[in-house]
Formats: structure tokens, sequence, C-alpha cells
């Protein structure tokens, strides 16, 4: 078997590549959503994005996991929420929950609990990409002591 050395159209094709794979990560715009990126993007080609920012709950993350806590069971009682949960809300693009579901989804139940305390939150502030409302996942940690 005798080798041979790749064609100088070989290299170009694999540069080629790995600068495609490489710059699929430099398009990303991270920014945080508690401890999570926010990823954005446009299928219709590259957008430039000057500014963009989280959605937030009014008074922060220790009230929105307190209005959890203090609504939670209100509906049924014997419902028991774990130590630690994880819950990803959807917010629209004026601040209304669209969802609130659990990480673990496999408890209807739960479910059913978490949709309804999505229902009753009040509007957060909107997460924003150039100063424009956006929809937006947000996801946090819920811990009971």
């Amino acid at each position: 078997m005798k080798m041979t050395l790749p064609s100088f159209r070989d290299l170009a094709l694999i540069g080629a590549l790995i600068s495609v794979a490489i710059s699929i990560d430099v398009m990303a715009q991270p920014g945080l959503n508690s401890g999570k990126p926010i990823i954005t993007y446009n299928t219709m080609g590259l957008i430039s994005i000057e500014t963009q920012s989280p959605p937030s709950f009014p008074g922060g993350e220790e009230k929105l996991v307190d209005f959890i806590l203090e609504n939670f069971g209100d509906a049924d009682p014997s419902l028991k929420l774990g130590k630690k949960t994880w819950l990803t809300a959807t917010i629209d693009g004026q601040g209304k929950v669209i969802s609130l579901v659990p990480s673990d989804n496999n408890d209807p139940v739960l479910k059913k609990e978490m949709t309804r305390i999505g229902t009753l939150m009040p509007r957060w502030t909107p997460g924003r990409i150039n100063k424009k409302g956006v929809e937006t996942l947000y996801q946090f940690l819920v811990r009971r002591y």
C-alpha cells in the first residue's frame, strides 16, 4: 500500500470545514440566564446583535422562588415538591409566562401544578435583543429547605 500526502485542494477543503465549525460557535451570542447561555440566531442569515438581556421576574430570582413556594400546593395540599427542582419558564416578548415546566416532567400532577402557578405569575421584564422584547426560555432552580 502506497501512502500519499494530501493535496493542496484536500488541505484547503479540510481548512474550510474547520473554519465553518469554528465560526458557528463564534456566531452564537452567549448571555447570562441563571447560568445558562442564551443562544440567539436568525435562520434567514446573520444578524447584528448590539445588546441582549435575559428576562427577569419582578424582585429577582429569590422573589420568583418565594412566589412558587407560596403558591405551590394550594390546589392539592398532598402534592410534594422535591428538595431541588429545575423549572423552565417560557416568557413572551411582553413578559407574559407562556409555560412553566419542571425539568422532570414525568409527573403529570406536578406539570399541571406548575402550569397553574405559571398562569398566576405577574408579568416579567421580557428578554430583549436590540431593545426589542423576544420570547425567551429561563431555567432556574427551586430549593426547599
